[in-house]
């Protein structure tokens, strides 16, 4: 070092050189800090790896779970290499083919090794009496999977197991065990138990709402509890029917060419208006079976223009294209027409077109039912069949006869309750009719195996003609008059 030139700025010592504001010391720290940076692991100034970016303590990993190491030989940290250790020591067990521990004296792993606990002597079943393994309460397997206090046994555990359970628990679980059969009543219970016992709330409409599915079908559970809840008023019905009625709309209107398709989008919001003004004045809305058709029609119509007469554009429908698609199926012309008209009507005061094509079209056909009738031979067969034939299913019996002998329409017989059937009487009731309908005796006969036939199913549905699909709810089946009706040959509506 030469001459004193100045102090260092950094620690206040000589400087030798002319150029330089630090000493030697200085100038080596300066030096070493700028070489570090920050570590982004442990957030100390070092040296970083090119390969890794960390410093070097960082960069020494686990080759399994990637923890640090503290030796820089190790290729595992503490705990990996305990269990490769221990998975080392372990051999394949000759018995089950696993790999364990081996024991000593038998040579096997220690699940081999243990010894089985040993079956219980079968007893005698208190319910069918043979000799069988029991299951529960006396009783074997097949007995107990259908005894009918199975449900009631799983509710009392559920209840039992929960800290606070609601008030009306125990009369949801007794309306499940009287809806469905044993084995699945007590699937329903456990559902409803998971939902109970979740972090949720509690409260029946939460729990309506937690219980419904994704889907197009809201469930079992959900379907039960909103009867029950409802019922009791305990919740609000859900939204499942509108739900599934705006998905049937949807995909009809998705159905309809791209050129078309915002037309229809618009005619069916405007019958859904239609309906909302009709409600709040108290007129007869449209039920969504009614716009749904009429929505089919519209979207036939559209593909006929676009696949057969190559039109794309509403305003360029003619006379000609309505007649066209009428004649393709000439029984439904009479419906059609009357669907087409509406929506020109919509169409026109949209300024979509400006002529209406079909106000010239005429119906050509009379008002009322003018299909085919069965003759006066055919109704004797089928009232001999439906009194006499046993084989013949209740349902198709019952919804024949009210509309061969009695004139009633598939809806009145899908409404029928047991409380419109009078068995002193022996009359029924029959939708809006002002009074009660007499019964024959062979029509009362039919009524009453119909009731019996009910009562096998052991359901609260109050409606007369119950099915699989109805008798865990409270709606009416809305398929199977009309099938039966069909495949009786009679006209029900």
């Amino acid at each position: 070092m030469g001459n004193r030139q100045r102090d260092c700025i950094g620690c206040g010592g000589s400087v030798g050189i002319i150029s330089r504001d630090l000493c030697c010391r200085c100038t080596a720290r300066a030096k070493d800090a700028a070489s570090k940076q920050p570590c982004p692991d442990c957030g100390r100034s070092r040296v970083l790896s090119v390969e890794t970016g960390r410093c070097i303590l960082c960069s020494r990993r686990c080759g399994q779970c990637g923890h640090k190491v503290r030796l820089a030989d190790a290729v595992l940290c503490r705990d990996c290499q305990r269990k490769a250790d221990r998975q080392a020591r372990k051999k394949d067990c000759p018995r089950c083919g696993n790999p364990g521990y081996l024991r000593a004296e038998t040579g096997w792993c220690g699940h081999c090794s243990r010894p089985r606990p040993l079956k219980k002597p079968p007893r005698v079943c208190a319910a069918c009496g043979e000799l069988r393994r029991h299951a529960g309460r006396g009783m074997c397997s097949r007995c107990w999977q259908s005894h009918p206090n199975r449900p009631h046994v799983a509710g009392e555990h559920l209840v039992a197991r929960l800290a606070d359970p609601p008030d009306w628990l125990p009369g949801l679980i007794a309306c499940l065990a009287e809806g469905y059969s044993p084995g699945r009543a007590c699937v329903v219970i456990t559902e409803l138990g998971r939902l109970l016992d979740d972090e949720h709330s509690n409260h029946p409409q939460s729990l309506l709402d937690r219980a419904r599915r994704s889907g197009r079908s809201m469930g079992s559970l959900a379907r039960s509890m909103q009867d029950f809840f409802t019922e009791h008023g305990l919740a609000m019905p859900t939204d499942q029917h509108d739900k599934l009625a705006a998905g049937r709309r949807q995909r009809r209107i998705d159905a309809v060419p791209e050129p078309l398709r915002s037309a229809v989008a618009g005619f069916a919001e405007f019958m859904l208006a239609a309906r909302t003004r009709a409600r709040r004045a108290g007129t007869l809305p449209r039920s969504d079976s009614t716009i749904e058709a009429a929505l089919a029609a519209v979207r036939d119509f559209a593909s006929f223009l676009n696949s057969e007469r190559g039109k794309q554009d509403w305003s360029t429908v003619d006379v000609g294209d309505v007649e066209a698609f009428l004649l393709v199926l000439p029984k439904s012309r009479q419906w059609r027409i009357t669907v087409l008209r509406q929506f020109f009507r919509f169409a026109r005061s949209r300024r979509l077109v400006l002529v209406d094509p079909t106000k010239s079209l005429d119906r050509k056909e009379a008002k009322g039912f003018c299909g085919r009738t069965l003759t006066i031979e055919q109704q004797r067969s089928l009232f001999r069949r439906w009194t006499t034939d046993p084989l013949v299913h209740p349902h198709e019996a019952l919804v024949g006869i009210l509309a061969l002998l009695h004139g009633a329409s598939s809806r009145e017989a899908r409404l029928l309750i047991c409380d419109d059937v009078d068995p002193i009487l022996q009359t029924v009731r029959l939708g809006e009719r002002p009074h009660p309908v007499p019964m024959d005796p062979a029509s009362w006969a039919i009524v009453q195996r119909c009731l019996a036939h009910r009562a096998s199913w052991r359901t609260t549905n109050p409606h007369v003609i119950v099915t699989k699909g109805t008798k865990a709810g409270k709606s009416e089946d809305g398929r199977t008059s009309l099938r039966l009706g069909a495949a009786a040959g009679i006209r029900t509506g």
